[in-house]
């Protein structure tokens, strides 16, 4: 099957191998440590008929702890790939730490353009600065309405700190967070009040 990993790499240094723990079926996570949590989540799901393209988005800030950090998730699908016989291919979209409209709008082209048409999609946000979620999130929406994809999971590495230290860390799928500006668009009204209740409706189904 063709699938899409899109995955957030953080520009900070020293990203810690940490053991998701899963809260939900439908997210099965390994027992070994990985960095990223979609990882430990393709660990157990993926399989020999896979074919990965697995799209990585690097902010450069000025530092170069990104590098480290980008071979670690290479390091760790080249696992995932030798554990369960799915076959991948890295693609690497950079672009300024910055907040212009333009880096914006670049970021958006380029990812859309490296989508598949008719692909399932899946997504790690846990790293990263805030823009790339709501970037992300535009593109999804145009993988679904104009390229037949399916957004499959997009999940979230939950971490609990103490002195510092990650002391819990937690897999979670934030799809319903997506699904919450679909329900937004799909609603079509000139009246606020009647609005309102619209939602209302759709947010109680």
């Amino acid at each position: 099957m063709k699938k899409i990993v899109i995955c957030n790499i953080p520009m900070r240094k020293n990203v810690d191998s940490m053991v998701f723990a899963s809260n939900d079926q439908s997210l099965p996570v390994s027992d070994r440590s990985f960095r990223y949590p979609i990882n430990s989540f393709l660990s157990e799901t993926a399989g020999s008929s896979d074919e990965l393209k697995v799209i990585l988005l690097i902010k450069k800030d000025g530092n170069s702890f990104y590098k480290k950090n980008t071979e670690d998730y290479k390091q760790e699908m080249k696992y995932i790939c030798e554990k369960t016989g799915a076959k991948s291919k890295i693609v690497l979209i950079d672009t300024d730490f910055a907040q212009e409209k333009e880096i914006h709008e670049k970021l958006l082209g380029r990812l859309v353009n490296q989508i598949d048409t008719d692909a399932h999609v899946m997504v790690d946000i846990t790293y990263g600065p805030k823009d790339l979620p709501i970037v992300i999130f535009s593109a999804l929406g145009f993988a679904e309405r104009f390229l037949r994809c399916e957004v499959d999971n997009i999940v979230y590495g939950k971490a609990v700190f103490e002195d510092n230290k990650v002391v819990e860390s937690t897999i979670c799928d934030m799809i319903p967070l997506y699904a919450l500006s679909s329900v937004t668009n799909t609603i079509k009204c000139d009246d606020p009040e009647r609005a309102r209740k619209m939602l209302e409706s759709l947010l109680s189904l």
